[in-house]
């Protein structure tokens, strides 16, 4: 019936990649916006043993900066500088959200996260847009409350935030937009 608040941590599942060549000549200027359309107050909710909804599961950190700020981690770890004035990447939160299951015994935390990523260039043209998206499943939890949640929701936001990584197109758009100054060195 208690509300729980829970700090949700970005861990990367991504291990240390050596930088991409050009990528320290592009400046990206990051931003995120909040689009989710339902349960934006919450990451989850407690259930009982019937599977009836209790009280609302919250992140004690804004959810939206959390996955601005795992994308610009990996970013960074791939070379790229962040900062004001470069190629506009935004991020659009969709959900961030772990539902439970109830099972004959035992239940089920099912967590998504989902977010589209948009790159502009200087005169507002799209140059690329993709969502990406990442689940978790844990198995076998005895109580449907934040701490499950959690572990759900990290482990999930890992996966979409390694699908960005892992986007060799994305990659390419972004290496495209290098500094003139810098193309021929």
């Amino acid at each position: 019936m208690v509300e729980d608040k829970i700090p949700i941590d970005y861990v990367s599942q991504v291990s240390a990649p050596a930088p991409l060549p050009g990528a320290e000549n592009v400046l990206i200027t990051l931003s995120a916006r909040d689009r989710r359309t339902q349960l934006a107050d919450r990451v989850s909710t407690k259930k009982n043993g019937y599977g009836m909804e209790m009280a609302r599961i919250i992140s004690t950190n804004d959810v939206v900066d959390l996955v601005r700020a795992s994308v610009e981690r990996e970013f960074k770890a791939q070379g790229f500088r962040i900062g004001p004035g470069g190629v506009a990447v935004t991020i659009e939160l969709q959900n961030f959200y772990n539902n439970f299951q109830l099972g004959i015994v035992t239940g089920t935390a099912l967590a998504d996260v989902s977010f589209g990523l948009k790159v502009r260039d200087a005169t507002g043209a799209q140059l690329y847009a993709h969502d990406y998206s990442g689940s978790a499943k844990i198995d076998n939890i005895m109580m449907m409350t934040g701490d499950n949640a959690k572990a759900a929701l990290q482990t999930a936001l890992a996966a979409a935030v390694k699908q960005v990584v892992d986007d060799t197109a994305l990659q390419q758009v972004l290496l495209s937009t290098r500094t003139r100054s810098s193309r021929g060195s």
